[in-house]
């Protein structure tokens, strides 16, 4: 199960890493859009998550059930604004998406 854990941690840092190289890597150019990478990546950080804390239970590891309701909320909200940018190619979807990417690893680190 320790296996497991760790398995959903690399895919969940691997999901961050995507959205957050896709948004600098949109920066560049001269109208950022939400791509599908954001919305797989967002959709990876979602399950991993749901698995990390799923796991954590499972091994009777402390969890803050308020932490991550609020990274749960954060990761819908992120896969959310992503789908809706895909499909309208509109610049504030992406801003509102590294918005929201920020504020999960603010959430993530600090609290």
């Amino acid at each position: 199960m320790e296996i497991l854990r760790y398995v959903f941690l690399v895919f969940h840092l691997f999901g961050f890493a995507a959205i957050l190289g896709g948004i600098f890597y949109q920066l560049r150019g001269k109208d950022p859009v939400t791509g599908g990478y954001v919305v797989t990546s967002a959709v990876v950080q979602l399950v991993t998550g749901v698995g990390l804390i799923w796991t954590r239970h499972a091994l009777d590891l402390p969890v803050s059930d308020p932490k991550m309701g609020v990274k749960l909320a954060l990761d819908v909200l992120v896969a959310a604004v992503a789908l809706v940018g895909m499909r309208n190619r509109k610049p504030w979807p992406f801003f509102t998406v590294a918005t929201l990417t920020a504020a999960e690893v603010v959430v993530a680190v600090v609290w």
